[in-house]
């Protein structure tokens, strides 16, 4: 291979080992970022089971201590309205958290692959530096034993 096709092997490798790393990079950035938003949805999901447990709280502490038995009923209905009503905030919230579950496993996944794709790049890479090594070597001329 002469000197010319190393220098451009070269420079293909190392522009494809720098394109894999870039997305590597950019990957690695969303799956952060997306680890950071599924965080936000289970600290938004804990605020709102607090909240709700209060809310509920509130409404069983009247009906315990409401003897009409036409408020006792219409608190029932408050409190069967308002659980419908936080189970489906809560499933609201843990569909995002799997949706980005989803993301964050795909996203791995290339990760990985890029991963693969770069440390094969890098070794195709010192390949072709160790034969244009042993190229030149071979290319220099020996002078009565030197070399």
């Amino acid at each position: 291979m002469g000197y010319a096709l190393f220098a451009q092997r070269k420079l293909v490798l190392d522009s494809q080992l720098n394109s894999a790393q870039l997305q590597q990079t950019q990957r690695s950035n969303e799956q952060f970022a997306l680890a950071n938003n599924n965080l936000g949805l289970q600290r938004e999901l804990s605020a709102l089971q607090v909240a709700q447990a209060t809310e509920l709280a509130g409404l069983y502490e009247r009906l315990a201590e409401t003897t009409n038995s036409q408020q006792r009923e219409q608190i029932q209905a408050d409190i069967r309205t308002m659980e419908a009503d936080h189970k489906l905030q809560q499933e609201d919230i843990n569909n995002q958290i799997y949706m980005v579950g989803i993301k964050e496993n795909a996203i791995e996944m290339e990760v990985k692959a890029l991963d693969t794709e770069v440390t094969a790049l890098q070794k195709q890479l010192e390949a072709v530096e160790e034969a244009e090594g042993k190229a030149i070597d071979r290319a220099t001329p020996k002078f009565n034993g030197v070399g």
